[in-house]
């Protein structure tokens, strides 16, 4: 069985060959110890080549599927940002996105992306002006999105290994940009200007999900990390209100398209799944161990619903760990959600710079020694 199919059944809580193996993405310092450990033996392929993303250390490693960022279907005219500049910070190493954001350049972990710092918002006003300037208008579609990714497709493997795009989320850039103090503040004492915050958003999620259901790709995440550890970043009655009414149309287009739609955030987020079982969402991805994410209590509650993906842990188990604890803990998530499909095994994180070679690699292979179907053999 290949690996869509592995994938695809999955999603459908059917079981296939194997429980499937899913990673987010691999950090730098990881890929080049990676590349040391294989040295010549390590040959790159094009066929797992994405645009820019290269899947070949996630392929070779054994996993099933991986994140994929390929461009935004939708983005604000450079017209208008020329006309409507961001504020400058004086600091070359520091910038400011149009959701209010301040981000790093060159972060002091090592790392290849920008990294977020804390909210420039700071008042209603300023937040006024954000949403008015940058989110009340309508932004452009990227030319032939469609058409051009799936021409990068035709020359992708995705039957051996399954790229998973991505739709931009509503919450995490919100609470980001305004600060998690004045958006709980305007969720309780000005509700209804948070709805309008949200529902201009909205409105470009759908226009990229249109677009995005065009493509020939199966899979697709909307990252919206809002939890933190032992609990939600908002009460689950607020983001059953007001988030998830926006997912939920979203959703509905992909689905259109025969499409699976998937929840990723870090934290506590069980609390979440109602609503997000709600707006129609396939599956969730983290689980975190250690945020107080139980697999057993999940699969027996929400197996027939959602497919599980995740909870390896990646701030203990896979840095610090034994072999031997890495076995124990791959063979309990097994036990705990394999049963019957509806679970892909995965480091509920990125496999970050301080994860060991060889307990990465001891998650996989006990996986494909311990998680063929049917199970317990």
């Amino acid at each position: 069985m290949n690996a869509r199919e592995r994938v695809i059944r999955a999603l459908n809580h059917e079981e296939s060959d194997r429980i499937p193996l899913f990673c987010q993405v691999i950090m730098p310092g990881f890929k080049r110890r990676l590349l040391d450990y294989w040295g010549p033996s390590y040959k790159k392929e094009r066929r797992f080549v994405l645009s820019y993303r290269d899947f070949n250390l996630e392929y070779k490693l054994g996993f099933d599927a991986a994140w994929h960022f390929d461009g935004s279907p939708v983005f604000i005219p450079l017209k208008h940002m020329q006309e409507h500049p961001l504020p400058q910070i004086d600091d070359d190493n520091k910038y400011i996105d149009y959701n209010g954001r301040i981000h790093m350049k060159h972060p002091p972990i090592e790392s290849d992306v920008s990294y977020y710092i804390k909210n420039y918002i700071n008042d209603e006003d300023m937040a006024d002006y954000f949403h008015e300037t940058y989110f009340s208008i309508e932004w452009e579609e990227a030319p032939d999105f469609a058409t051009k990714i799936n021409k990068k497709l035709k020359k992708f493997s995705t039957d051996e290994f399954v790229p998973c795009s991505h739709l931009d989320p509503i919450l995490e850039p919100l609470w980001q940009g305004l600060g998690l103090g004045l958006l709980i503040k305007l969720i309780r004492k000005n509700r209804s200007k948070i709805k309008q915050y949200i529902d201009l958003r909205e409105k470009i999620l759908n226009q990229a999900a249109k677009l995005s259901a065009e493509t020939d790709l199966d899979i697709f995440f909307i990252c919206d990390d809002t939890a933190l550890k032992g609990t939600t970043m908002i009460n689950p009655k607020y983001h059953r209100e007001l988030i998830i009414p926006s997912y939920k149309k979203a959703i509905k287009e992909l689905k259109k398209a025969g499409k699976y739609v998937i929840f990723h955030s870090d934290g506590y987020t069980e609390p979440y799944f109602e609503g997000l079982i709600e707006a129609g969402f396939d599956g969730v991805e983290s689980l975190e161990p250690m945020a107080g994410m139980n697999l057993k209590h999940l699969k027996e509650i929400y197996g027939e619903k959602l497919c599980l993906i995740g909870n390896i842990d990646v701030s203990q188990l896979l840095p610090y760990g034994t072999r031997e604890e890495v076995v124990t803990s791959v063979k309990e998530c097994i036990k705990d959600a394999g049963e019957g499909g509806g679970y892909m095994l995965s480091p509920c994180t990125d496999i970050t710079n301080s994860c060991k070679l060889e307990n990465v690699i001891t998650m996989i292979s006990t996986v494909k020694k311990f998680g063929k179907y049917p199970l317990n053999q």
